[in-house]
């Protein structure tokens, strides 16, 4: 099996952290999304401890929101001490209604519109990541008119050409 949490029990069924998944679906329905929460809990123990070894310190692991944005995932890594990454106005909801932390969010996206940074910075995003100039001159003037300073990070592109679309050079 892929997973030491995937098996197949007595009866043929294939099981996931110990539970029946034939039983699961004729409970709750298909299709049907199945977290382990001890894994992800561990693997995120994993990242800690090597980024504790190889990295700086107070070094971060941090969760990529669009992989799996949802409340109890949020709660997970506020629990076990991860950052998240979100990219959109619905993952920085979703994480504040979840009770995240919001200075340990990263809001990252290169199509941040005016209301999509002040709807963050109302949320408390601790850290913008700025991917153009537009977004920068905004992210300072909303800021501004809020009377604060946002925490940022400036995105650089080291400008090779792979001889695709310009406007990603």
């Amino acid at each position: 099996m892929i997973c030491d949490n995937v098996s197949v029990n007595e009866k043929g069924h294939l099981t996931f952290a110990g539970f029946d998944t034939v039983e699961l679906a004729e409970k709750y329905g298909t299709p049907l999304y199945l977290m382990d929460e001890n894994l992800i809990r561990e693997r995120v123990r994993t990242y800690k401890n090597a980024m504790a070894t190889c990295f700086p310190k107070n070094s971060v692991p941090e969760f990529a929101s669009k992989a799996f944005s949802t409340k109890q995932i949020y709660r997970i890594m506020a629990e076990e001490g991860a950052d998240i990454d979100v990219v959109s106005c619905g993952e920085i909801y979703t994480a504040k209604m979840a009770g995240f932390p919001m200075c340990r969010a990263y809001f990252h996206g290169n199509n941040k519109t005016d209301e999509d940074i002040d709807f963050a910075i109302e949320s408390g995003v601790g850290y913008f990541v700025i991917d153009n100039e537009e977004e920068m001159f905004s992210l300072d003037r909303i800021a501004k008119e809020k009377g604060i300073v946002q925490k940022a990070l400036l995105r650089v592109t080291p400008g090779i050409d792979p001889h695709t679309h310009k406007k990603i050079s």
